[in-house]
């Protein structure tokens, strides 16, 4: 069994499509995901679609709480957040967690 590392954190976060906006936000999902896992301090993007209730739930686990939060400053800086808000039916949730691995 590997040792704990209590520094790295896990960002979840929740979108849920306005009805007629879902197949665009799943194609910008897809488009822009891997731009994320590229970023210095991502450890593991994923993200699981559900189409009845039009919602994404992506599952983020980065390094440290300061590369998460570059990057979401990069993606801010960028228009990006603005546009995936656009695309929803009510604001995004976000869950940040200590992340344990063993």
């Amino acid at each position: 069994m590997g040792a704990c590392s209590p520094m790295s954190i896990v960002m979840n976060v929740t979108f849920k499509a306005q009805d007629d906006k879902y197949q665009t936000l799943y194609d910008t999902l897809v488009a822009i995901l891997p731009d994320t896992a590229a970023r210095d301090g991502a450890e593991l993007i994923s993200c699981a679609a559900n189409p009845e209730d039009k919602s994404f739930e992506i599952h983020e686990v980065w390094d440290t709480i300061e590369n998460q939060q570059a990057y979401l400053q990069w993606r801010t800086d960028r228009g990006d957040v603005d546009a995936l808000v656009a695309l929803l039916r009510e604001p995004p949730t976000f869950d940040l967690r200590e992340h344990l691995s063993y």
